[in-house]
């Protein structure tokens, strides 16, 4: 049976996903410049994944010591991607074109594109140009035969065609070819013009440059500009790195990623063929790396697009919601003592993390506090409490993951900032990435056992302010002796320690999470076999381990039901003969869905651990992650009720079919669901009785 199974490519599956956010960029029921900004994380999204992703396949591709069938393979995925691609490129040109600019218009917002200016707007662009612009400009001509540029990674330039003037004023048959990279770090990618008639105008620097290239080159006739821009491999391996060698090597590993190999060239698709082959040999860029596009490249800018009239085209947050029970007490540890809490971000306020760790720093009590860092924000009052602890006295150990894609220099820098201040930094395990996400504060206690009055909190998500802001998590506080002590045990073999690696209550990857995960799926197995209820819903991010995958496909031909939540990478592939029982569900709302839940029926007990892990391959078998359980009835309550609510979403919710279409929900609840609006009211409504009950 297994032989007949098929699964998605994980990267294809990727783009559904990165579709899914293209679309919303559609939503008329969004603000307008929320839309724009759908349009803005779509095109981030895809630049990112032609910085990481490309790399394996198009080495695989040319890779001689590999089989041929492999590299056929390789290729053909190449193929897909690049396939595929192109056509949701085609389709955010015409969004763009067709319902965003006529919408900015209706706005009385016009963005100009490529058309002839206003008189009374060209002397303000010259006068732009020449004062802020122009001082930045290198313009360089290519010569394919000679010193050539080159293309930095993830910048934009402008590639012009030129003539040179001969002395009698005729110019000289043979095009020259020249690139002007636009100088985005040091003036806006948009230009607020003065307004006319009522109207309010912009302008692309792109084409403020392109007004005036008569002006860059004397002595040339220009014939036309087009955009392009290159994605560089910025992937890169530290597994056989030393420990005591790791933070140079990343800083090195680093520098390189704007120097590597070319992944893919994005140009304006009016370029000539000539042109492009010019510029493809000049570079030495395959033509098959080549990805035509709009006029406008890196339109991730667009989140920048300013809005210069007085009409609110945004949408504002909800303001986060406080916790009673942690605001009538002066200390949060005396809340948790009495019970676990639970908190959902961005629903409610990230500043109980913060509480919890000064208090951590300023109670007598506390001896030693341990925390996981994976992305640290900037200015991170996280990290400013862990300083003030270690200044106070406290021993503070903090495991930083410095292999944090694009955000090695950040954690570097931070952890740096954190050994200044007294600060014990673990830096890696060999072979191993920690992406657990987990704090623990040891107490001192009358009898010397600093484990059985202490407190941890552990997370779906990083403990970074700024995305919690954004991205929706969900993270536990307690004083569970059990978790405290496994919790210890983890952290010390993070130290290097010699302890044995047993674990009962938190499931932990590269340890017992696999065979624990394996043993409650085939308890769901056992009881529909059996005739007897059996249900399985897991949220997460990705799912693509196919052994993971093969234990569900499992689990749906006994006749187990299950009900997945991803939002991004599923190889999954639903209804087919071995998932009739699966149904996948994608939800892409304001808030970027990134808490990681999984529910077992269980005989009716209702299992459920929130977790850092997704079923990637990479996160069960080269990551160190927890899974931690929800004990607390009134926790486990709420918890499913979110994950129910989620399931009926119709408004923002698609299910994923089997040829990766984002087909949106339509079931027969007349109510319009929109869970992240429901979950918030829920969470708001539950705060205003707890604040009655307790006058």
């Amino acid at each position: 049976m297994e032989t007949l199974r098929r699964y998605f490519k994980r990267d294809i599956s990727w783009l559904s996903f990165n579709r899914r956010v293209l679309l919303e960029s559609r939503n008329k029921e969004i603000p307008l410049f929320e839309r724009i900004k759908f349009l803005s994380i779509y095109s981030s999204n895809l630049e990112e994944f032609y910085r990481i992703r490309i790399s394996e396949h198009r080495l695989n591709a040319y890779d001689q010591e590999i089989c041929e069938e492999d590299r056929k393979k390789a290729r053909q995925t190449l193929n897909e991607i690049n396939s595929e691609v192109s056509r949701q490129v085609a389709e955010f040109s015409k969004i763009f074109a067709e319902e965003i600019l006529p919408d900015l218009e209706h706005n009385n917002i016009i963005l100009y594109q490529g058309q002839p200016v206003i008189e009374n707007h060209k002397n303000a662009i010259q006068q732009y140009f020449l004062d802020e612009i122009f001082p930045f400009l290198q313009p360089v001509l290519i010569e394919k035969d000679d010193i050539r540029s080159f293309l930095r990674d993830n910048r934009l330039y402008l590639a012009i065609k030129l003539f040179k003037r001969k002395k009698n004023g005729s110019v000289e048959k043979d095009p020259q070819y020249a690139l002007i990279k636009i100088p985005f770090s040091k003036v806006p990618r948009f230009i607020t013009l003065p307004p006319y008639n009522a109207n309010h105008y912009l302008i692309f620097i792109d084409d403020a440059i392109g007004m005036h290239l008569d002006i860059i080159f004397p002595g040339f006739k220009v014939d036309s500009y087009f955009s392009i821009r290159v994605s560089r491999d910025a992937d890169f391996s530290i597994e056989s790195v030393k420990k005591e060698q790791v933070v140079e090597e990343i800083k090195k590993r680093v520098k390189k990623r704007k120097t590597g190999s070319t992944n893919r060239m994005v140009y304006n698709a009016m370029m000539p063929e000539d042109m492009l082959r010019y510029l493809c040999e000049a570079y030495n860029i395959p033509m098959e790396q080549c990805i035509p596009a709009g006029r406008y490249l890196t339109l991730e800018d667009l989140i920048k697009l300013p809005n210069p009239t007085e009409k609110e085209l945004t949408r504002k947050s909800p303001t986060p919601l406080r916790v009673p029970e942690f605001d009538r007490s002066g200390s949060i540890f005396k809340v948790i003592k009495n019970h676990d809490m639970l908190l959902h971000f961005p629903y409610q306020s990230f500043d109980y993390l913060i509480r919890f760790l000064m208090e951590s720093a300023y109670d007598p009590k506390v001896e030693e506090i341990k925390l996981t860092q994976y992305r640290v924000a900037e200015n991170s009052d996280v990290i400013n409490s862990l300083i003030t602890a270690a200044r106070n006295g406290k021993k503070v150990t903090v495991y930083v993951e410095l292999k944090a894609r694009f955000d090695e220099e950040n954690n570097i820098a931070t952890a740096e900032l954190m050994k200044q201040a007294g600060i014990n930094i673990i830096y890696g395990m060999t072979g191993l990435k920690v992406h657990a996400k987990v704090a623990l504060v040891l107490r001192r206690t009358d009898g010397g056992n600093n484990i059985e009055k202490s407190f941890a909190f552990l997370s779906t998500g990083n403990f970074n302010e700024k995305t919690a802001k954004i991205y929706s998590d969900m993270g536990l506080f307690t004083y569970d002796t059990n978790i405290i002590r496994e919790l210890n045990r983890l952290f010390e073999i993070l130290e290097g320690k010699n302890v044995p690696a047993e674990f009962s209550t938190l499931l932990v990857a590269q340890y017992n999470m696999l065979p624990e995960l394996n043993a409650k799926i085939d308890r769901e197995i056992k009881a529909a076999k059996e005739g007897k209820k059996a249900y399985i819903i897991l949220k997460m991010n990705a799912l693509q381990d196919q052994e993971m995958i093969n234990k569900l496909y499992d689990a749906s031909e006994a006749g187990v039901k299950i009900d997945l939540i991803v939002r991004g990478i599923c190889c999954l592939i639903p209804n087919q003969p071995y998932s009739r029982n699966i149904t996948i569900t994608r939800i892409i709302d304001e808030f970027l869905e990134h808490a990681r839940v999984w529910y077992f029926y269980a005989g009716g007990k209702e299992e459920i651990y929130l977790t850092s892990a997704d079923w990637m391959k990479r996160n069960l078998s080269r990551r160190i992650e927890t899974a931690f359980p929800i004990l607390s009835s009134r926790w486990k309550k709420e918890i499913i009720e979110i994950l129910s609510i989620q399931l009926q979403d119709n408004v923002q919710a698609c299910h994923i079919d089997e040829h990766l279409n984002n087909i949106y929900v339509q079931n027969d609840n007349p109510k319009r669901i929109r869970a992240q609006q429901e979950i918030y009211k829920i969470l708001s409504h539950r705060e205003i009785i707890s604040q009655e009950t307790n006058k």
